[in-house]
């Protein structure tokens, strides 16, 4: 009775689940080790036959491997693992260090599917008003690290939102009738809890006001800059404060688009290949000395693969690549000494001496910028035409290589996408 009362202060039952098993993981967990201890005091009842074997099988049948869950899921085992570690699907670790998950925890995700997670892309879709798709094309969402994906029709609409939700929608003439039933249909729909949605209506505030927290309402602007500039201020007040004041630029979608780079497992790994020959291809096509495909974590720039330059990495502040994953397009410094940003970079110092970058991002298959494709040179120098579409092209290359090494995982459940959001203030 002591060893029982040590585990039964902090026990959290699960709906479905009999009293005396419902208890703390840690409890069950005890219990299987008190098994093998008991069976010779129990063999002295004539019950034990029946009852020990009934009463642990109930136990076993009630706690799942992260693999059993992920078969009623209907997910892969990646995936299961990627909610678990998120806290959205309730766990605990056995002594042996193995996850075990309640069923019933399972159960309830499956009655209601709003509850799960929800993989975002890393885009930005919006329903032009009339004659403004193109103004909106030229415009963008500068700095948020967000693709923009612009439509003017219903259907061209639907067929944007299909691969992935998005991680901002955005929806001018909010108030025609036919647009108001789609941002009803939207709110009403689970898959896009996660998403930012802004509607833009004649009447409204002037400034976007939140109406709740993912579903912002303001007035609609003479021009598309001018309403994409309110977004880009509106999404800046939600960046999350780390208590970090780096000297280099962010995007605005930091968070999750660390939060890829975390999942791609790429940081630390082994040489490829295939990629080395890419970023070789991209030192011949420039004809540039250096080149290399990095990836930026929150301190760090890691090369996967190089050539011409000594060294695995550098710290994040010396990154370069920091101005294309802002720019999120090729990105061309073509006298880095002129730069104010990178006039005290240590790389422009000997023994390195350089002067030239373009870089190119390199993304995950959700659209998260890991990091790029670049190129370095030691004079003051420029890209042709054909040479961006060549450092262009061997990014996309990479991108590709990564999105097919991400599908092979989906298919044998090793691997899964991230659940992602924009950054935003906590407080």
């Amino acid at each position: 009775m002591q060893a029982d009362s040590q585990f039964s202060n902090n026990r959290q039952p699960y709906a479905g689940l009999t009293p005396w098993h419902a208890a703390e993981p840690l409890y069950l967990d005890r219990c299987a080790g008190f098994v093998p201890e008991l069976v010779p005091l129990l063999a002295n009842f004539l019950i034990f036959p029946t009852f020990v074997p009934m009463i642990w099988g109930q136990v076993m049948k009630d706690i799942l491997t992260t693999a059993n869950a992920a078969e009623l899921l209907g997910v892969s085992i990646r995936t299961a693992q990627l909610w678990v570690e998120s806290g959205q699907l309730p766990s605990w670790k056995t002594p042996g260090g193995h996850r075990r998950i309640p069923r019933q925890a399972v159960l309830d995700l499956i009655e209601d599917p709003a509850q799960a997670p929800i993989d975002l892309g890393a885009n930005a879709v919006i329903f032009a008003g009339k004659d403004r798709g193109s103004d909106w094309r030229e415009a963008g969402l500068p700095g948020s690290g967000l693709l923009i994906d612009v439509a003017e029709d219903l259907g061209a609409l639907r067929t944007l939102l299909e691969p992935a939700p998005p991680t901002v929608l955005i929806v001018e003439n909010a108030d025609e009738v036919e647009r108001k039933k789609f941002v009803a249909s939207v709110s009403g729909d689970a898959r896009y809890r996660q998403t930012l949605v802004f509607t833009m209506t004649q009447k409204g505030a002037g400034s976007p006001a939140a109406r709740s927290e993912k579903r912002i309402q303001m007035r609609m602007l003479p021009s598309a800059s001018d309403a994409s500039k309110a977004v880009i201020d509106f999404l800046k007040a939600r960046l999350i404060d780390d208590g970090d004041n780096p000297s280099f630029a962010r995007p605005l979608n930091e968070k999750a688009r660390l939060e890829a780079v975390r999942r791609s497992s790429l940081v630390g790994s082994e040489a490829d290949g295939r990629i080395d020959r890419l970023v070789r291809l991209a030192a011949l096509v420039t004809r540039a000395p250096i080149a290399m495909f990095t990836l930026i974590t929150r301190d760090q720039q890691w090369f996967k693969s190089r050539i011409g330059f000594d060294g695995e990495g550098t710290p994040r502040d010396w990154a370069f690549c920091n101005e294309t994953l802002v720019a999120n397009e090729i990105t061309v410094i073509e006298d880095l000494s002129r730069n104010e940003t990178y006039k005290t970079n240590p790389t422009l110092e000997q023994p390195h001496g350089f002067r030239f970058y373009a870089g190119a991002p390199v993304r995950d298959p959700l659209g998260f910028a890991l990091g790029s494709v670049c190129v370095i040179d030691t004079v003051p120098r420029s890209l042709k035409l054909e040479e961006r579409d060549a450092l262009i092209t061997i990014a996309e290359a990479i991108s590709n290589l990564i999105r097919l090494t991400w599908m092979e995982g989906k298919q044998d459940g090793s691997k899964s996408s991230p659940v992602l959001e924009l950054s935003r203030n906590e407080a």
